[in-house]
């Protein structure tokens, strides 16, 4: 593989952390690069304990992973915009971004390929082209890559918080304030491994805006500055006014909707090539509009 160049955007980290976080690759697959001696500082050959001092030019081989057999099928994704460096796209909900360990039938990435989109390949090997995620039962709009540079750049946006990301939800009852901001650090729940809590973890900022109160419920505008997994449940679960339809982190089921209210209405980045801000809207789905129209009722 050829060498990639990416810009260290102010962060401090250990480099096996920082890449692991950018590329979304586990820490050991870096640091057997790093210990091949595939990734380079301002020119110069790192260990894997290099702390970063913020500006820094970060050169690197990517060791080819071996291909997964990932399974390629047509779902039904719009695709919102495409050229020859990225692509957006609207997800439904209930289709993953990527396939996990259960390798599912259907993704956002599957589809991609089978429609013939050539998406970058450094990533972890499920992961062609991601540089983030929804999850399977949030909708709304993403981008995914479709060459390498690409890749490093828009997950160096990502990682440095320079992406704009906004989404709307409905959540349980009455916020207390109509806006505000939560700030965390978020990790794995004590008891329960497979979700996530406010923890000893990651640090996570949530800004919120509440755009209309229903009888029973709010409207909520949110808007990401850290991408945390579960981001915006977890804190909403932290406020009590979890997400309506929400199975993991309501504790009350709703007839109204089948999967959590949350909706990625807006992406905008600058283009990898043309440094351009480009924005996306993505239209809020039927079911949540369903579910606003019966609440306001």
């Amino acid at each position: 593989m050829p060498q990639i160049q990416l810009t260290n955007v102010g962060s401090q980290k250990r480099i096996d952390s920082y890449l692991a976080e950018v590329l979304e690759i586990p820490r050991n697959q870096i640091q057997k690069w790093i210990e091949n001696g595939k990734v380079c500082v301002e020119g110069s050959v790192v260990r894997k304990n290099y702390k970063l001092k913020g500006e820094e030019k970060i050169t690197f081989e990517p060791i080819e992973f071996e291909k997964p057999n990932l399974k390629v099928s047509d779902c039904d994704i719009k695709i919102l915009y495409e050229d020859e460096f990225l692509v957006v796209v609207d997800k439904p909900a209930g289709i993953v971004v990527h396939p996990g360990a259960a390798n599912e039938e259907f993704s956002v990435v599957g589809a991609l390929l089978y429609r013939g989109v050539k998406l970058s390949d450094i990533g972890a090997p499920l992961r062609p082209g991601v540089v983030h995620r929804i999850d399977k039962d949030t909708s709304g709009v993403i981008v995914l890559a479709k060459d390498n540079n690409a890749h490093f750049n828009l997950a160096n946006q990502f990682a440095a918080h320079i992406c704009k990301r906004y989404y709307i939800g409905v959540c349980e009852g009455h916020l207390k304030d109509y806006y505000g901001t939560i700030e965390t650090q978020i990790g794995r729940h004590l008891k329960n491994r497979k979700i996530f809590s406010v923890a000893p973890g990651k640090h996570a900022i949530t800004h919120y805006k509440v755009i209309m109160r229903l009888k029973d419920a709010s409207v909520v505008r949110f808007e990401l500055e850290t991408g945390r997994t579960h981001q915006i449940r977890v804190h909403m679960q932290y406020l009590n006014n979890p997400l309506i339809g929400d199975n993991v982190y309501s504790k009350s089921k709703s007839k109204l909707i089948t999967r959590q209210a949350l909706h990625a209405f807006y992406l905008g980045f600058y283009h990898p090539t043309t440094n351009k801000f480009l924005k996306f809207y993505s239209k809020l789905p039927q079911d949540m509009l369903k579910l606003i129209e019966f609440q306001n009722n």
